[in-house]
């Protein structure tokens, strides 16, 4: 029997990333056209999706609905945190710890 190795992580595909944050799965490829994210493809060029891709995820929809960011500031955010070497966990910490603080 072959050991699988416990570093693994698990891969969901775009519809069950849908029902875990709650938006179609239209949204999530604009998500992908827009150039938010960038989900990695097998073989067959289906889509999956890391639990760093759903922390992305989330967070798009956190700056987009309820903070009414547009594509372009969600982009300069994604890119903040990169030069500030924040994990997308880190960042989507830091937003909803702040998200009161944004809405005044």
């Amino acid at each position: 029997m072959k050991e699988i190795p416990r570093n693994i992580e698990r891969l969901y595909s775009i519809g069950e990333v849908a029902k875990m944050v709650g938006i179609h799965d239209q949204t999530i490829r604009m998500y992908e056209r827009k150039g938010l994210i960038s989900p990695e493809r097998t073989e067959k060029n289906i889509r999956v999706f890391s639990t760093e891709d759903i922390d992305q995820i989330t967070l798009i929809i956190t700056l987009t609905q309820e903070l009414g960011m547009n594509f372009s500031g969600v982009k300069v955010v994604f890119e903040l945190a990169k030069l500030l070497e924040m994990s997308m966990e880190d960042l989507l910490d830091f937003v909803s710890d702040h998200t009161r603080e944004f809405l005044t």
